[in-house]
């Protein structure tokens, strides 16, 4: 995790590059939170995801895949803790991919 965060620091906002940093670090918190649990971990996650999709719009290459990032976090999230706006939120995501 230091790594990607160090990384991302060398991404500033405007980086052509800055999503991949964002959705490298969302992933491995996403892999922490799987392996320990820690709530913060996934909601750092989520944010991160939902970052990297203002940076992908419509009809960017990788697009489809950053909504299914994001939706997939929202379902762990919801499995978690029961928030029936992260389902909501879930299938419209996967609707748009």
């Amino acid at each position: 995790l230091i790594l990607h965060r160090e990384a991302l620091a060398l991404r500033p906002v405007g980086h052509t590059d800055r999503s991949m940093s964002l959705n490298n670090l969302a992933k491995q918190l996403s892999s922490r939170f799987d392996h320990r649990g820690n709530d913060e971990d996934l909601d750092q996650a989520i944010a991160l995801q939902r970052e990297v999709l203002a940076l992908r719009p419509v009809g960017h290459a990788n697009r489809s895949m950053s909504l299914n990032n994001l939706a997939n976090l929202l379902s762990s999230r919801f499995q978690h803790r029961g928030n029936d706006e992260d389902l909501d939120q879930t299938i419209a995501l996967y609707r748009d991919a």
